[in-house]
């Protein structure tokens, strides 16, 4: 690793020096030499002769002190401007990361530290990260998991430039091992860094242990061990009493903050749902915990209570019915991916049969039967109607009982109902008739919801985008939610698909207005 990371280094800056010799004319040649500084500055000139210019600058500059201060402070700022082509940035960037002197050093590897997170260019991300990992930089190893974090359309996970440096400055130390540091006790915050730091740090770091992590069996060994001290780390002890009460983990970074508010003792209906939940599966035998997410945990209470006869069958019986159901029913396979990311999913529940738990076959049951309610119908259509007069954003909610709806003040004498909620987009967050952004407090009030989600819904004839899209699959997988998509397949017909963290996309049929 180490002779591939020092063959990058040696290579990209050969290539960056070379474009900086290529034959400028005697007049440009001896602007460069007398006004580095202006030319490098200068958009409209060429980009060999500003290339040129940043090597011409930084040699005179090593006349003095003062002239080398100059010098880096110019070549910093533009480093962090991303409209620069990332040549000549890499250009600027080389000669602040060769600068032997322990100040600049020091001056440098702070800028890496703080660049990484936020780098939209590959180009110079990769640059960026093999450079940390070719110094030793281990301080800049919470940077590398920020933005390892983010996902990169295209680019494979195990060929990510973060990853690559996160394994090569952990040594012998696993990676999830070394994430799993950082998650535990995030760094101080720098001051430049945003409000939030340290939480934003630890959830970004949780979001990549999902990744290394799936199922969430590794971290639970790692929480395990008896050296964490929940004094000292109240996150291990929020976790701790998760997997104890509630038998489950939180995979994402989202779910974190998820399990967070749930835990939260300010929250009398969080905490007494919490209560009601840890009393139900404690209950619950081993094979219907097997596989057992913190989605799942609402759709068992709302069953428990209200759904005793699906509560009761295990999972062959619900497999078998939900088949049966279906197997009846119109049908429409997505035909059109139009994001280019992944190929149309899959939506027979037989194809992924074999990968469903039991809370993963009672979430669907029991949300299959709700959405065939005759009221929630009605209301659906509802906001059919308003999704398609609103052409600059596509419209959805949350699906959850009665008495989780606001503060509860709309519950009848039927709490366990199920209904949709819809939520509109906030007016900055619309960004074509084809997308929709859930807002904040759609989020802030999801913790007791069964379920996100969202229509397709922007022509009445829509059945090519029949089902989930790259970009909605990404959002179950961050959020950690079940989600259904409604698709229009006429004024009076919508498809239905269910859909989960994992990739699981399964179409429950169609529903006519009634």
């Amino acid at each position: 690793m180490k002779n591939s990371v020092r063959c990058f280094t040696v290579i990209f800056s050969a290539v960056l020096l070379a474009s900086g010799l290529a034959g400028c004319s005697s007049s440009a040649a001896a602007r460069v030499e007398r006004e580095p500084l202006t030319v490098l500055r200068n958009p409209q000139r060429p980009l060999q002769e500003r290339e040129a210019a940043a090597d011409s600058a930084w040699k005179q500059a090593q006349k003095s002190p003062e002239d080398k201060a100059a010098v880096r402070a110019t070549f910093k700022e533009m480093v962090w401007s991303a409209s620069l082509p990332s040549s000549l940035r890499g250009k600027l960037y080389v000669h602040l990361a060769d600068d032997p002197d322990p100040e600049s050093i020091e001056d440098t590897r702070r800028l890496t530290r703080l660049m990484i997170p936020r780098e939209p260019s590959r180009e110079m991300e990769l640059f960026l990260c093999q450079t940390a990992a070719a110094k030793g930089w281990a301080d800049c190893i919470p940077a590398l998991i920020r933005s390892y974090s983010r996902p990169v359309p295209l680019v494979k996970d195990q060929d990510r430039a973060e990853r690559i440096a996160l394994i090569e400055l952990g040594g012998s130390t696993p990676l999830i091992e070394t994430v799993f540091a950082v998650f535990l006790n995030p760094p101080d915050e720098d001051p430049d860094s945003p409000a939030e730091f340290k939480a934003r740090t630890r959830a970004d770091a949780y979001d990549v242990l999902g990744r290394l992590d799936v199922s969430g069996a590794y971290r639970k060994r790692l929480l395990e061990d008896p050296n964490l001290t929940p004094d000292a780390q109240p996150i291990v002890a929020l976790l701790r009493r998760s997997m104890s009460q509630l038998k489950v983990i939180p995979i994402s970074g989202e779910e974190l903050r998820w399990l967070e508010r749930l835990a939260d003792p300010k929250n009398a209906r969080n905490a007494a749902w919490w209560s009601e939940v840890q009393g139900i599966v404690a209950s619950m035998p081993p094979e219907k915990l097997d596989g057992l997410q913190m989605r799942h945990l609402e759709p068992i209470r709302v069953a428990s209570l209200y759904h005793p006869d699906l509560f009761a069958k295990d999972r062959s019986m619900l497999l078998s019915e939900l088949k049966s159901a279906i197997g009846d029913r119109k049908t429409v396979q997505r035909s059109n991916e139009a994001q280019g990311l992944v190929k149309a999913h899959k939506e027979q529940v037989e194809f992924w049969e074999h990968g469903l738990s039991w809370g993963d076959l009672l979430t669907i049951s029991l949300l299959d039967r709700a959405v065939r309610q005759k009221d929630f119908v009605e209301r659906l259509f509802v906001y059919v109607g308003l999704d398609r007069e609103d052409r600059t954003t596509e419209y959805g909610g949350l699906i959850l009982t009665v008495q989780n709806v606001g503060d509860g003040s709309a519950t009848s004498g039927n709490p366990g109902k199920i209904v949709a909620w819809l939520f509109p987009p906030r007016p900055g967050q619309r960004p074509n008739d084809t997308e929709f952004i859930a807002p904040e407090e759609m989020i802030l009030s999801s913790d007791r919801a069964l379920a996100h989600f969202h229509f397709h819904v922007h022509r009445a004839r829509n059945s090519e985008v029949a089902g989930p899209s790259g970009g909605d699959l990404a959002y179950a997988a961050l959020s950690g939610r079940d989600c259904l998509v409604f698709t229009s397949l006429s004024t009076e017909e919508l498809d239905v698909d269910y859909y989960q963290p994992n990739g699981v996309v399964v179409d429950l049929g169609t529903i006519l207005q009634k």
